[in-house]
């Protein structure tokens, strides 16, 4: 029974995957009910590798489904809808797992590390934080892990007191802008969790509207922490690294590239939004990317490599991700089915009596995603509820860009500064220092000044009342 367990496991996450994408497509009802079966299938058959703390979302998705259908404050519409969000955020998890496994096991990445790792100080910042981007598209928060990996072994503390405070500044700056770059991708790369939710959000805005603002966001994003990490060590000529040539990033830029290229095309053969051909092209790019690496072997017995590898590799791939998925999952369900609960109308009267406007709204639900970060409440809830109840505040004229801007600028800053977030922990571990210390002070300063510029636009744009 034990040996059906993975397969079957694996099986009944990719009906839901399916499911989730014939809903896309217009299918019928039926496919919702099916895809919720799915998951709750896979979660049981996962059940014994889950953790306390996703179980118990597990549990309050599922009691507030049955609670609030079967007391009728939620409708069957709503009640489908949360499934269906649940379904893609699981699709959302599958696919790019797929990206990730091929991404995971490239020369490509290896060597566009080595460049990145070894370059001189006076461009090591600006280079380590846009590949740390480059990876975060492909890789997500593995990238952190592969460049941590690299950061770690590439610096030699030496023996003498001075040496070993030079290799530790070096370590940190390396690491900030490691982290810094990778938490910029948050802000416009169609493979974060941030872009997932803000899209699911906010109905009327598409990714492809929405990137370019988010590309520029990104760029300033990188450039406040390069001028942040200048001003805070003053240049010297310690001579360390003389780097690689920046030609062998080229490939990966291009393949960064190329991935929004061909979701527009399949969008426009499919009649998929962009956001859903994205993840219908994943699994296709990481399965040719696979091949790619076995290319040597001949064309018939890459096929064969590649065969063995999405039959022996990929079921543990996606039944690895068990804790994500029921997160995402459990966390996208109580989003949807928690927006009902809350009356527009009684906060609107409160947002009027303390004469917050826009600007003044926007700024509260930033702060309370940071807040409620450092309390392990997951921001997939907090953002998925915030937005919901922004959207059924049309009074408040508040503009689809600048609520993504807001909301995955914030995203990006507690993923370099709440000691609950992965990204945290991983990279604080290649430090030696707890993820608490990391945060606040060596990446407290760089949060507290884009906060700052963040919140002074808003309320230029916006206004104060």
């Amino acid at each position: 029974m034990y040996s059906l367990r993975l397969p079957l496991a694996t099986a009944l996450l990719l009906t839901a995957c399916v499911c989730a994408l014939s809903r896309e497509a217009g299918a019928g009802l039926a496919w919702s009910i099916l895809s919720g079966v799915s998951l709750v299938g896979f979660v049981g058959l996962q059940w014994s590798g889950i953790t306390r703390v996703y179980r118990g979302f597990f549990f309050l998705a599922c009691g507030l489904g049955v609670g609030l259908w079967s007391s009728e404050r939620l409708a069957v519409p709503e009640l489908i809808e949360a499934i269906d969000r649940a379904a893609f955020f699981a699709l959302f998890l599958t696919s790019l797992a797929v990206l990730r496994e091929s991404a995971s096991t490239s020369r490509l990445v290896r060597e566009c590390g080595e460049v990145l790792v070894n370059q001189p100080p006076g461009r090591r910042y600006l280079l380590m934080s846009v590949g740390a981007q480059l990876f975060g598209v492909m890789l997500n928060v593995g990238s952190l892990n592969v460049l941590g990996n690299m950061v770690r072994r590439g610096i030699k503390p030496g023996v003498t007191e001075e040496a070993q405070r030079i290799a530790g500044i070096r370590l940190k700056r390396m690491l900030t802008a490691t982290l810094r770059g990778f938490s910029s991708a948050l802000i416009w790369t169609p493979t974060s969790v941030t872009m997932l939710l803000v899209l699911s959000g906010i109905p009327e805005l598409t990714w492809e509207e929405y990137a370019p603002l988010g590309l520029l966001w990104s760029a300033l994003f990188i450039l406040l922490g390069a001028v942040l990490d200048r001003f805070s060590y003053p240049r010297r000529n310690l001579g360390y690294g003389q780097g690689g040539s920046l030609r062998r990033l080229i490939p990966l830029v291009g393949l960064v590239a190329l991935f929004p290229i061909i979701a527009f095309v399949v969008s426009r053969g499919t009649g998929f939004d962009l956001f859903a051909s994205l993840l219908i092209c994943a699994p296709l790019i990481g399965t040719t990317w696979i091949g790619l690496q076995y290319r040597r072997a001949g064309f018939w017995t890459a096929c064969r490599l590649v065969g063995r590898r999405l039959l022996r590799s990929f079921p543990r791939t996606f039944t690895g991700q068990r804790n994500e998925v029921t997160l995402f999952a459990s966390s996208g369900f109580i989003g949807v089915v928690l927006i009902p609960l809350i009356d527009p109308e009684h906060v609107s009267q409160w947002l009027n009596m303390l004469h917050v406007g826009g600007a003044g709204l926007m700024v509260l639900v930033s702060l309370l995603i940071l807040v409620l970060s450092f309390f392990g409440i997951s921001a997939i809830v907090t953002v998925t509820v915030l937005l919901g109840v922004i959207q059924n505040m049309p009074e408040m004229a508040i503009p689809p860009m600048v609520q993504a801007s807001v909301i995955a600028i914030t995203w990006a800053l507690f993923a370099g500064v709440s000691p609950f977030t992965a990204s945290l922990r991983f990279i604080s571990g290649y430090a030696g220092t707890e993820p608490l210390r990391f945060g606040i002070i060596w990446n407290g300063a760089f949060t507290v000044l884009v906060l700052s510029v963040m919140y002074t636009a808003l309320f230029l744009y916006l206004g104060a009342g």
